[in-house]
C-alpha cells in the first residue's frame, strides 16, 4: 500500500511541471503574436510617413530646379528684348519684327554692318503648344527648347505704346502697330513636375518681367 502511494506521488510530481510548462508556452505564443501584429502596424505607419516625406522632398527639389531654369530664361529674355533696335552704327532699325500674344521676334545690329544676320542679332521667343515649351530661335534657325512644362496659356506677351496703352496682340501685329511698341511685359508660368506625387493638385509657379525698348523710337 505504501508502495502504491509513492507511485501516485511520483506520477503527480512528473505531471505537474509538464502542465506548467505547457501553460507558460501557450501564453508566450499569444504575446509573441500580439507583439508581431503591433510591430507590423507600426512598420506600415512608419513606411507611409517615410514615403510621403520622400515624395514631398523629391517634388520640392523638382519644383526648385524648374523655378531656377525659369528665372534664368526670363533673365535672358529680358536682356535680349531690351536690346531690340540697337545699332552699333546708329542707323535706324526695325526693332520688333513679329509680335503676338505668344510670340515676339526682335532684331539688333551689334556689329554695325547694317544687317541683322550676325550671331544673336535676330532673336525670337515663342510657345510650342504641342511640346508645352518656351522655345528660342536665333538668326531664323529652328527654335530650341528653353523652358519645359509650360501649360497652355503659360506664356504671354503684352505690348504697350509710349503712353502706356495696351496694343492688342490677339493676332500677329501689322508693321505700323509694331512700330508703336515701347514696352513689353512677359508672363511665364510652369507646372512643376511630380508636384502631385502625393495626391495633391499640380503646383504652378509664375514669374513676370517688364522691358522698355530703349532703342525703339516712341510713336503714338
Amino acid at each position: 500500500m505504501e508502495r502504491r502511494r509513492h507511485a501516485y506521488a511520483a506520477a503527480g510530481y512528473l505531471n505537474a511541471p509538464l502542465n506548467g510548462v505547457a501553460a507558460s508556452a501557450g501564453s508566450s505564443l499569444v504575446e509573441l503574436m500580439i507583439s508581431t501584429m503591433f510591430l507590423t502596424i507600426l512598420m506600415a505607419i512608419s513606411y507611409s510617413f517615410a514615403r510621403a516625406a520622400f515624395l514631398s522632398v523629391r517634388a520640392q527639389d523638382a519644383k526648385s530646379d524648374a523655378q531656377e531654369v525659369m528665372l534664368m530664361a526670363v533673365d535672358l529674355l529680358t536682356r535680349e528684348l531690351r536690346l531690340a533696335g540697337f545699332s552699333a552704327a546708329g542707323a535706324p532699325l526695325e526693332a520688333v519684327r513679329s509680335a503676338a500674344r505668344e510670340r515676339v521676334e526682335v532684331a539688333a545690329d551689334f556689329d554695325g554692318d547694317g544687317a541683322t544676320d550676325g550671331p544673336n542679332e535676330l532673336i525670337a521667343y515663342s510657345y510650342n503648344e504641342e511640346k508645352r515649351q518656351l522655345v528660342r530661335a536665333t538668326g531664323g534657325a529652328s527654335p530650341q527648347p528653353l523652358v519645359r512644362n509650360v501649360p497652355p496659356g503659360g506664356l504671354r506677351f503684352i505690348f504697350f505704346d509710349a503712353s502706356g496703352s495696351e496694343i492688342p496682340s490677339d493676332c500677329a501685329m501689322a508693321a505700323d502697330q509694331r512700330k508703336r511698341i515701347h514696352r513689353i511685359d512677359a508672363v511665364l508660368q510652369i507646372e512643376s513636375p511630380n508636384a502631385d506625387a502625393v495626391g495633391g493638385a499640380p503646383s504652378f509657379s509664375t514669374v513676370s518681367a517688364s522691358m522698355c525698348l530703349r532703342n525703339q523710337p516712341s510713336e503714338q
